[in-house]
């Protein structure tokens, strides 16, 4: 998601690209006050407070101060809350939460700051990138190296809460992966987030953004699947997980703020916002196709 943004900011001219951020960054601040999170992204700066190296592809520093950091900043606070929001929904305390496709520890620590004493015993972070992985354990963190769709835990990690943030549009097939994790039954309960897209579509017409050369693209430069709210609620209740609440997040504010101007924009260059579903196992649906 955020090479594909990149790329589209990048595309415009200098003056433009300037133009655009400085837009984006307004509309941005604007909408974490609407909603409320200002506090929150404030929280997250003092736990975190470097976040230039999020990503294994991530911008450049030149760029990162003017625009990302607000931008990725609020996509935490949007995550973070609905973590926080799900945990509270778990009985009980020592808790183990798994973060599918974490690329540098940076919620691990947002969560363990932020959750209330003893409700986390410890997060374990999973992704295919070794510089991801190897990122995470030098920092102090858990980290397992795997693909997502072919996640195995020792005997001894018993989970409480699957995590995935925005790795589900990325997934060749997130109804397989979704519907293994729920027959394998290590974890009750799953909140994933994902790009907020009005009109499901295929993904993969980023492709007609990407460098025309032969060169490789990562996972992480590539949607697959974009599809509505209601349609990955579908997704999941097929999947083996029944949807418990649905939050939103918006990059612009709404009307009558005059930023809500920007939301032509953000649709046609980015994403209005994005989307948090919050589940819990239950295979009734499920167990009725005779396909898996």
């Amino acid at each position: 998601m955020l090479k594909l943004a990149k790329d589209i900011v990048r595309g415009v001219g200098l003056d433009s690209r300037s133009l655009y951020q400085s837009l984006s960054a307004h509309s941005l601040k604007a909408a974490l006050r609407a909603q409320g999170l200002t506090p929150l992204v404030e929280k997250l700066h003092a736990i975190v407070p470097d976040l230039s190296d999020q990503y294994t592809d991530g911008p450049a520093a030149s760029e990162f101060d003017a625009y990302w950091e607000i931008k990725i900043r609020g996509l935490h606070a949007f995550q973070v809350s609905a973590a926080l929001e799900a945990l509270n929904h778990l009985p009980g305390d020592d808790h183990v939460v798994v973060d599918i496709g974490d690329s540098s520890g940076t919620h691990a620590a947002y969560i363990k700051g932020l959750a209330k004493p003893g409700k986390i015993s410890r997060v374990i972070s999973v992704n295919l990138d070794p510089v991801a992985v190897e990122k995470i354990s030098r920092r102090g963190g858990d980290a397992l190296l795997c693909r997502a769709e072919e996640l195995e835990l020792p005997d001894a990690v018993k989970p409480s809460l699957f995590l995935s943030f925005e790795t589900l549009e990325h997934l060749t097939d997130p109804l397989r992966f979704l519907h293994r994790l729920a027959q394998k039954g290590d974890a009750k309960n799953l909140l994933f987030t994902v790009p907020l897209q009005r009109r499901s579509r295929f993904g993969g017409h980023h492709l007609r953004t990407l460098d025309t050369s032969n060169a490789p693209f990562t996972p992480e430069s590539l949607h697959i699947y974009e599809l509505s709210p209601a349609d990955w609620g579908l997704l999941a209740r097929f999947a083996g997980f029944r949807p418990l609440f649905t939050r939103f997040y918006r990059q612009c504010p709404t009307w009558p703020h005059p930023l809500a101007a920007t939301l032509p924009l953000w649709r046609h260059l980015d994403f209005e916002g994005f989307i948090a579903i919050f589940a819990e196992r239950d295979l009734a649906l499920a167990n009725r196709y005779t396909g898996w």
